[in-house]
This record gives C-alpha cells, sequence and structure tokens, in this order.
C-alpha cells in the first residue's frame, strides 16, 4: 500500500513540472510549442511532437521564447546570443548568459536566428540498360558553402561518364565511349555592404569528346546580392578573366574516325570579360526548390554553361534533382559541335 501511495506521488509531481520546450505566439492568438530551428528569410522554422518540421511565416509571429540559447543575427549584422522571452509589441528580449536581459528586439530587425555557417549537398545518378546494347551513365556532383560575417567561400565540382557496348559478347562487340568530363570551381566572396561584395575565383573543366584537356579560367570582379536567404537567393557577377583553352593534340579516336589530320589541335588563352547569375527558391511551403547557375566568357569566342533545374526535399535532408545542364562554344574543336546538353536525375543528400 506504502508503494502505492508512492507511486501516485510520483506520478502527480512529475505532472506538475513544467514540459520544457520553445514557445512561438502568433499574431491571431495561436501558441506553438516544440524546438525552434532556424530563421532565414521570412520564415522560421521549428520542429514540434506532432511534426518533424514546422515552416512559419515570419510576419505572423509576434512573439517567441526558448529553453535553449538562441543565435540572433541583426539586419545591422550585430550578433547575439541568448535565452529568448516574450516581449511586447511585436518584439523579444535575449537574456544573455542566463542574467542579462537585452532591450527589447523588434522582430523586424532580425535577420537570421541559429545562421548555417556550413552547408552544402551531394547527388549521385546513373543508368543501366542491356540485351543487344549494354549502356551505364554515371553522374556526381557535390558543393559545399562557408559562411562568415563579411566573407563566404563555395567550393563544388560533378564527373560524368557513359558509354555503350554494342553487340556484347560477340566477335563484333565494340565499346564507345558517349560522355567522359569534369569540372571544378571555386569562388571566394568578401561583402562591403550588405548588398555589394567583390570576389575572387576558378573554374576548371574537361571534356574529352570536346577534345578539351583543360579550360581554366581565373578571375576577380564585383558581385551584388539581390536577395540571400535559405527561401531566395539572387546575386549577378562580372569582371575580367584570364582564359586558357589547353586542347588535347589529336581528335578523340582519330584512328577509328580517321581524322587525325585535324591535329595538333591549337591551343588559346587570353583575356575574357566574365559574367555569371546565380538564383534559388523554394516554392509552395518549401516543397520545391527551382534554381538556375549561367556563368559567361567572353573572348575572341564564347563560352557558357548554364544550370537550371529544380530539388524536392524527400526526407531528412534527402531530395531528388532534376536539371538540363547546357555547354556552349562558339568555336569548338574541328569536326565537333557547339552545344552539349545533358539532362539528369539524380538523389542526394543536403545538409
Amino acid at each position: 500500500m506504502k508503494t502505492k501511495h508512492s507511486l501516485k506521488l510520483a506520478i502527480l509531481i512529475a505532472l506538475s513540472l513544467p514540459t520544457h520546450a520553445d514557445e512561438v505566439l502568433l499574431k491571431n492568438g495561436d501558441k506553438i510549442s516544440g524546438t525552434i530551428l532556424s530563421k532565414s528569410g521570412s520564415v522560421l522554422e521549428m520542429k514540434t511532437p506532432y511534426a518533424d518540421k514546422v515552416v512559419i511565416k515570419w510576419d505572423a509571429v509576434d512573439t517567441l521564447k526558448s529553453d535553449t540559447p538562441l543565435n540572433v543575427t541583426l539586419k545591422d549584422k550585430q550578433e547575439l546570443t541568448g535565452l529568448a522571452d516574450s516581449s511586447g509589441n511585436n518584439s523579444m528580449t535575449l537574456k544573455s548568459e542566463g542574467v542579462y536581459d537585452s532591450h527589447p528586439i523588434p522582430l523586424s530587425e532580425v535577420a537570421e536566428i541559429n545562421k548555417k555557417f556550413f552547408s552544402g549537398s551531394a547527388n549521385f545518378g546513373g543508368g543501366l540498360s542491356g540485351g543487344n546494347t549494354e549502356r551505364q551513365n554515371y553522374h556526381g556532383d557535390a558543393n559545399a558553402i562557408v559562411r562568415g560575417r563579411d566573407d563566404k567561400v563555395m567550393l563544388g565540382g560533378q564527373y560524368n561518364y557513359g558509354d555503350s557496348t554494342d553487340n556484347p559478347n560477340t566477335a563484333q562487340s565494340r565499346n564507345v565511349l558517349n560522355a567522359r568530363n569534369w569540372q571544378l570551381y571555386g569562388t571566394y566572396s568578401h561583402y562591403f555592404s550588405p548588398k555589394w561584395y567583390g570576389y575572387a575565383h576558378g573554374l576548371f573543366t574537361n571534356d574529352r569528346l570536346q577534345d578539351i584537356r583543360l579550360r581554366s579560367a581565373f578571375g576577380v570582379g564585383a558581385g551584388y546580392q539581390f536577395f540571400e536567404s535559405e527561401d531566395l537567393n539572387l546575386s549577378l557577377e562580372a569582371g575580367p578573366d584570364y582564359v586558357n583553352l589547353d586542347f588535347y593534340d589529336f581528335p578523340f579516336d582519330c584512328s577509328r574516325v580517321g581524322n587525325c589530320g585535324l591535329g595538333p589541335l591549337q591551343d588559346r588563352s587570353g583575356i575574357a570579360g566574365r559574367w555569371a547569375a546565380n538564383y534559388d527558391q523554394f516554392i509552395w511551403n518549401r516543397a520545391v526548390q527551382l534554381f538556375h547557375t549561367h556563368e559567361g566568357l567572353i573572348s575572341d569566342d564564347l563560352f557558357i554553361r548554364s544550370r537550371t533545374g529544380f530539388r524536392v526535399p524527400i526526407w531528412n535532408g534527402i531530395q531528388f534533382t532534376n536539371e538540363i545542364q547546357v555547354d556552349y562554344l562558339s568555336k569548338p574543336a574541328p569536326g565537333k559541335q557547339n552545344v552539349d546538353t545533358r539532362y539528369l536525375f539524380s538523389i542526394g543528400y543536403a545538409w
């Protein structure tokens, strides 16, 4: 009997203890409890017991409070850390080190909460087929972004390979290379204001079927960031580049095709003008992300590479990507076409 009373007492004490959770009070009077994950752009993300992730419009939030410290970045780039507490007039306070309360901070002045300093993704796609013709195609790409207060570093690359075999397992069997190319790029940006920044970048590409051993481009320039958040990013860049185009000595598979007389191919180099555009945007309550990147180099010839498509977040960082890649070179190697187009489907992970 004594044990039963002790058990009841313990249950009553447990039920009477306050539950620890962050709280967001909306302007319509609703209250959402859970864990505040981040705020970027125009939305606040929370994790709740009944949903893995809830997306809330920031302009619908009246105030909020947290049981764990939040890293808050204001629009003037001031960075604060502390426990958030509710305050009137569409604002909040931060308790630094659990002791000192800040002045009320208007929510309209909050740029980010728990800003991501490191992000990126890795994706892989491919296809196999068998029968009278065997085909295999592979694609892989990865990118990483490191952000500081006034600086950003972006690195990335991709690799594509494809071949086919006609009449496999016979005397007439012949393997044909359909694609083998790679690209690496990197950009360092320093922001002089919330919108304007300077950059230094490098681009390296290889394409055996285009007879390009190595295209390398280095340059500096200026950029303008129209929007920057997890919801919407848009920037434009322009500046001078030094470009070197190193061809293979002879066209691919020239002994079989019979065009070895086109070699040796002449390399090209010189100063070029560069422009670039980078865009991505979540739509439909972050159900789909559209993206487009575009980069051009113009000198005595013109090179353009573009990537256009969409990503669909599936679960816990896993995503599906569908994109069209177009590379254009106005003066390709002899016997080669100006345009290469790739239609890609891949599965990957974003962090």
